[in-house]
């Protein structure tokens, strides 16, 4: 009897959880995106944009709503960092890749970071979404067409700012 209603349980009250890893090479704004994702779900319990420092090893965001939980793992861009990446690759759902679209100095790099993040076998169908970071219209290097042709491997390329939302 106990483990009919455990089960009955389980089904009405438990939630699907996601893991969604927020990848990026340094500086691209991965933690400033958490943190805004936090601050709109949660209702204002994200950290500010001026107290946010570099991410070394990862943050945790976890995002609840009636049917789901979203844990997000924001894992540190810096290239000696990167190889810590592959840890998480097998309970990943989806990947939010993110570039800074203010620097056309790192596209390169963050380029190839992303195409040896899809080339690994834990991520064969994964979702991603390329989010275009730190968008100034008037200051941006290249326009949104460049960066798509620049990320030509991606599904979504987003037109934001994650410090504005």
């Amino acid at each position: 009897m106990f483990s009919l209603a455990y089960g009955l349980w389980k089904y009405i009250f438990n939630k699907t959880e996601f893991h969604v890893l927020i990848l990026g090479v340094d500086k691209a704004g991965k933690t400033t995106l958490l943190e805004k994702i936090k601050s709109i779900y949660l209702k204002g319990e994200g950290l500010a944009p001026d107290r946010i420092v570099p991410t070394v090893g990862l943050n945790i965001g976890r995002i609840e709503d009636a049917n789901a939980k979203l844990v997000f793992w924001d894992l540190g861009g810096q290239a000696g960092l990167r190889t810590i990446w592959e840890k998480y690759y097998q309970e990943a759902h989806a990947i939010l890749y993110v570039i800074d679209a203010a620097a056309a100095s790192s596209f390169d790099d963050a380029k190839s970071a992303l195409e040896k993040v899809l080339r690994h076998e834990d991520l064969k169908g994964a979702p991603l979404l390329i989010f275009a970071n730190k968008q100034v219209k008037f200051l941006l290097p290249l326009s949104l067409n460049d960066l798509k042709l620049l990320f030509s491997s991606c599904y979504l390329l987003e037109h934001h700012t994650a410090s504005l939302g």
